[in-house]
């Protein structure tokens, strides 16, 4: 918008008349348009995985919407700088016919808004319309199927190629919307719609998919003709093509992904499964403890597989240990033996003040002896003071002799944690820039319902804890990017963070590729019905933690000691079982996405969980600034608490411009974030160097055509209802539905327990149970 500024100056008889251009704002929310006869959710749940601030609104055919949607504020500001609408006329069926939730109107209302502002839209399972002049049916007796092999194309143009480079999503990706209900469209006019997908006919380009248009009065609009569902690859990689297209990729949130293996019971000895004798333990069972050689192959395997990752990649491993476990290798004797099996319930909420004393004594000291005997031991030697070795790794705390805190009393949880930092110390680890103190895995993810333990926690410096996936009582059901919180009904103690943490089919007391696949088949033979061989399991397991990455979840990935263990290469297979893991999941990763695979140490992990949390509470705002249809900068605010937040452009930002304490951060082909961090009532502005253009040029655009809805009545929207299955429409005569198969990112929960000279762990599935043993001291 340009506002015209009079200025009048008498110079004789002259006046001059000057043009100004003034400055707009657009506020950066995004808003999503559904019904309750669609799942929304893939749609919320992406903006929440770049911390996007949204509303949504889920129409129902039992009320109508008064008057027009509210999309400008008080001020007249515009409240959305990017629509996004589930199921295209947002149509219900009444009286075998399907109505359109808005009325002619109103969608015209919906249209002005956007070309006026800019905003783009984006319409997810996308309807034909009969006098749509852009598109049309491909086979009018023909409008839709929903097929078993039904692979996409993307079409290779330069308009398409520069909207996926821009979203870090390769042309190559293989996509395809296999069992989704989807229309075969053709477009009428190739001057103002291009193509982006195509359904591939046997190899060959068939009917679009979907398209871009750009309207005569600038709207534009990317439209998919097919359903959406997050449990599909495909539709995770492009939730994030249409974010980036839509919001020019400039929004006010960030996109990484973490990618950090935590092994725990490092330093500790493992009694393997018996697959010789086809048993999860016996007395033949072998009794495995990492070496040195192990740690230095994990080293170098750590350097190695970045030529696989993107570029800008980072990738480390946590070590969770244990320092009796020294003792137990140098000298038996003078180790710790202390009982580490959990006698409670998994959930068990303790009653503060009481609690088992396991340990010989309150506040144990070790003796002059035991201090000489850590130095004996093969993994002090290599580590200790080794900053070289050292570095190599993140170190952090899994208690000292691995006892379960569910039930522990004030004296036990002390000396666990206690001793354990001055392990650390003796190592030389607590003042290295690898080492984690502020952050803690506990054995078994236990003591989380423990106040005395979180106490002890606290008193050493320890402010977070790492969580299970698997167990909701310890997630964040409602927002998997924040911490739970502990509450005085879960730990009778308020406010203590847990970080979640992702449990892999790769098992604490398995060292092969052999032994995993043995263990994998005992536990879910009779959910397959079948063996499977390891290239199945990992094929698996990549496919359900690529699920993870591009859902943009920053758990930690958990592991063992006895998963580190080297053995000889063969063929195309790595060196150990986290190599051949890692190197599944990265191989599937890359096919679809170009961005850099982040390793970061525990303490930082629960700093990002934290500030997360601070950004859901501090009331943030951010506003685009637009001058002469050009975004020139971002104005950033705070309006309830204290906040970092993060700020991503297309391109760079004047540094003259940005706040005090402000950082820029960008990685690899990641695009640039600002972090901007601000305290409660401030206003912050960051000016964008070059400026972004935003609104079309509208002399590229062909003459007006004419877009007609499917509206014929109105109903009012509710918040309140969902469904999980998507169903799909056509046009007011017809009607299909999309099939949706369900999955869960997590098959099982990890438990371990402990008895005195032997670790024993239980493992729980929805499919099977399995108990097995893990050596602490014998």
């Amino acid at each position: 918008m340009v506002r015209i500024l009079n200025i009048f100056k008498i110079v004789g008889m002259s006046i001059c008349l000057t043009a100004v251009a003034a400055k707009e704002a657009i506020q950066m929310k995004a808003l999503v348009l559904s019904t309750t006869t669609f799942d929304a959710d893939y749609i919320t749940h992406n903006f929440q995985s770049y911390g996007i601030p949204y509303d949504i609104i889920n129409f129902s055919k039992a009320n109508d919407l008064e008057g027009n949607l509210s999309l400008y504020d008080k001020n007249n500001e515009p409240k959305y700088n990017l629509i996004v609408v589930n199921g295209g006329s947002l149509a219900f069926e009444v009286n075998k016919l399907y109505i359109s939730a808005l009325t002619e109107s109103q969608w015209a209302y919906l249209e002005d808004y956007e070309a006026k502002n800019g905003v783009r839209r984006v319409v997810i399972e996308e309807e034909i319309y009969e006098d749509d002049t852009e598109i049309a049916i491909e086979n009018p007796n023909k409008w839709g199927s929903t097929i078993a092999d039904q692979p996409l194309i993307v079409d290779d143009s330069s308009f398409t190629e520069q909207i996926f480079n821009d979203a870090g999503i390769k042309t190559t990706a293989p996509l395809d919307i296999n069992d989704i209900y989807h229309t075969r469209v053709k477009i009428i006019n190739p001057v103002n719609t291009k193509p982006l997908l195509y359904y591939s006919d046997k190899g060959a380009k068939g009917a679009v998919a979907a398209a871009v248009t750009t309207y005569p009065n600038g709207r534009e609009k990317m439209h998919f003709y097919f359903g959406f569902g997050e449990w599909t690859v495909t539709s995770l990689v492009l939730n994030h093509l249409w974010l980036s297209w839509g919001t020019r990729s400039l929004y006010n949130g960030f996109r990484r992904v973490y990618f950090t293996p935590h092994i725990d019971d490092v330093f500790l000895s493992t009694e393997l499964v018996d697959v010789k004798n086809n048993l999860e333990y016996s007395k033949y069972s072998e009794e495995f403890r990492t070496s040195k050689y192990d740690f230095e192959k994990i080293a170098k395997f750590q350097k190695d597989i970045l030529k696989d990752m993107p570029e800008g990649s980072f990738f480390r491993s946590e070590l969770a240990f244990n320092g009796n476990g020294m003792l137990i290798s140098a000298d038996y004797d003078q180790a710790l033996e202390i009982d580490g099996e959990r006698y409670v319930d998994i959930e068990y909420v303790k009653e503060p003040g009481t609690g088992d004393k396991r340990w010989p004594k309150a506040n144990y000291q070790f003796s002059e002896t035991q201090l000489n005997t850590f130095k004996k031991d093969s993994l002090f030697k290599y580590f200790a003071n080794n900053s070289t070795a050292q570095k190599e790794f993140f170190w952090s705390s899994h208690t000292f002799s691995h006892e379960n805190l569910d039930n522990a009393s004030t004296s036990d949880v002390d000396n666990e944690i206690r001793l354990n930092i001055q392990v650390a110390e003796m190592l030389g680890l607590t003042d290295k820039e690898w080492w984690s103190g502020h952050a803690i895995v506990t054995p078994q993810i236990s003591g989380l319902h423990n106040k005395d333990a979180l106490e002890v926690f606290e008193k050493y410096g320890i402010t977070s804890a790492t969580g299970d996936l698997s167990r909701e009582a310890i997630c964040n059901m409602e927002n998997p990017y924040l911490p739970f919180y502990t509450t005085t009904e879960s730990s009778n103690y308020a406010g203590f963070p847990v970080i979640p943490r992702t449990p892999t089919e790769i098992y604490y007391l398995c060292s092969s590729r052999e032994e995993d696949t043995w263990m994998f088949n005992n536990m879910y033979y009779e959910y397959y019905s079948r063996n499977l061989t390891w290239d199945e399991i990992a094929e698996s397991e990549a496919s359900r933690t690529l699920l993870l990455m591009l859902r943009l979840r920053h758990e930690a990935h958990q592991f063992h000691q006895a998963n580190l263990r080297s053995y000889p290469k063969v063929g195309n297979y790595g060196e150990s079982l986290l190599e051949d893991w890692t190197r599944a999941v990265v191989k599937a990763y890359t096919k679809y996405v170009d961005w850099p695979l982040i390793s970061i140490k525990i303490n930082r992990q629960a700093e990002i969980f934290i500030e997360r949390a601070e950004r859901e509470a501090c009331g943030h705002q951010s506003r685009l600034i637009m001058e002469d249809d050009k975004i020139v900068s971002i104005e950033v605010s705070a309006s309830t608490g204290d906040c970092t937040v993060p700020i991503t452009v297309p391109s760079g930002v004047k540094e003259s411009s940005l706040p005090e304490g402000a950082t820029v951060e960008q990685i690899g082909h990641d695009p640039l974030t600002v972090w901007v961090p601000l305290k409660k009532g401030d206003t912050q502005t960051i000016e964008l160097s070059p400026a972004v253009s935003w609104k079309v040029d509208l002399s590229s655009i062909q003459k007006p055509i004419v877009i007609a809805t499917t509206t014929t009545t109105t109903t009012k929207k509710t918040t309140t209802t969902k469904k999980t299955t998507t169903t799909k429409k056509t046009t007011t005569t017809k009607k299909t539905t999309t099939t949706k198969k369900t999955t869960t990112t997590t098959k099982k929960t990890t438990t371990k327990t402990t008895t005195t000279k032997k670790t024993t762990t239980k493992k729980t599935t929805t499919k099977k149970t399995t108990t097995r043993r893990r050596t602490t001291k014998k």
